[in-house]
């Protein structure tokens, strides 16, 4: 049996924003980042967030001198994809589609991202046309 990815709470993502943004962080730097953005945590949350991320194999830490400085191993990208494919999962049967729509139909588009969203739909469609023998 294949091992889940972890899990990923919005605190621990909150930490990894801050990571993905500076590249590189300690855990005071972290917290800086944080406060400065509204969050009222203590030194020791962030140092609790940044230890899990790093159990999961979510970033790396490296000594130097006095303060470990952490990493993201991984990307942002990767994380809105699983986070995608977990509430496409949960909330619509697995079916994508069903997501789709329901952005669509409650997010307005502005006019770009609308034709966009058009053009990806037209090659999906003529993809899946078949093919006219002659």
């Amino acid at each position: 049996m294949a091992k889940r990815p972890p899990t990923i709470p919005d605190s621990e993502l909150d930490v990894l924003k801050v990571l993905w943004e500076r590249g590189q962080a300690t855990v005071r730097e972290a917290l800086e980042t944080l406060k400065a953005a509204g969050r009222e945590w203590s030194y020791a949350t962030v140092a609790t967030l940044l230890d899990r991320l790093e159990t999961k194999g979510l970033v790396e830490s490296d000594r130097k001198e006095l303060a470990f400085v952490y990493r993201p191993t991984i990307s942002s990208q990767e994380v809105r994809r699983r986070r995608v494919s977990s509430l496409v999962d949960k909330l619509y049967e697995g079916e994508p589609g069903l997501l789709v729509l329901h952005l669509l139909k409650s997010h307005p588009l502005d006019p770009g991202q609308a034709m966009e969203v058009r053009e990806v739909l037209d090659q999906m469609t003529a993809a899946n046309k078949p093919k006219k023998k002659g």
